[in-house]
């Protein structure tokens, strides 16, 4: 008896017809994947930024620069104070410089309520150390604020004639801080007018400021 099964030509044309499918099937799905397959290219670069900084900083020129004035100022006396400006930061800072006084308390020889009397303060720059003995410039004097009373000075003034050290790093300005006291009063039988300079104290903060220079734009 034949074991050998014979396949029939049906049978075969319907196997070739399955493995041309599946093959059509491979075929697409790989067509398919490479729709998504595509080159790709990438550079970089780096740059290292760092910020620069505005520092302004106030020290003694000649003597202790700001500290107490433990002497009883009268009408018409001056302390005078001898500080140096150094613009010790990195960055330029833009031309100009304010100068706000305040006292605390704010009410005693600061707030201007008897008119012409009160604190005053001016503020001169020689061009070389100042002289402490004498207080004397033997340079070149510049006036930087006129006696100005100091309850018109808590909100800040513009300073004048400011020099190189407000546009340019490491510069130095040897100021003299001029702080006087004006007035005019009738005490009668021991007892001063009901608003008085008399008699009173107070402590007084002087704050520099200065500003960044203009920002620039850099093409590299």
């Amino acid at each position: 008896m034949n074991q050998h099964r014979h396949t029939k030509p049906k049978e075969r044309r319907h196997g070739r017809a399955l493995a041309a499918g599946l093959f059509a099937v491979a075929v697409g799905l790989l067509a398919t994947a490479g729709v998504y397959a595509a080159l790709t290219g990438a550079a970089t670069g780096t740059e290292s930024v760092s910020s620069g900084t505005l520092n302004l900083t106030l020290t003694p020129d000649v003597g202790a620069g700001f500290s107490n004035f433990t002497g009883k100022m009268a009408p018409g006396d001056t302390n005078n104070v001898y500080v140096n400006l150094n613009n010790s930061g990195s960055l330029a800072s833009a031309a100009g410089m304010t100068l706000a006084v305040a006292g605390a308390p704010a009410n005693a020889l600061t707030d201007g309520s008897v008119p012409g009397e009160g604190l005053t303060v001016s503020a001169t720059q020689c061009s070389v150390t100042w002289t402490l003995v004498s207080g004397s410039c033997a340079g070149t004097t510049t006036t930087l604020l006129a006696a100005t009373p100091v309850s018109t000075l808590s909100g800040g003034v513009a300073l004048s004639n400011i020099p190189a050290l407000a546009a340019a790093t490491g510069q130095v300005g040897h100021v003299q801080i001029s702080l006087g006291l004006t007035g005019t009063e009738t005490s009668v039988n021991g007892v001063p007018p009901a608003k008085t300079i008399q008699g009173l104290s107070t402590t007084l903060t002087y704050t520099f400021t200065e500003q960044q220079r203009t920002g620039i734009t850099t093409n590299q």
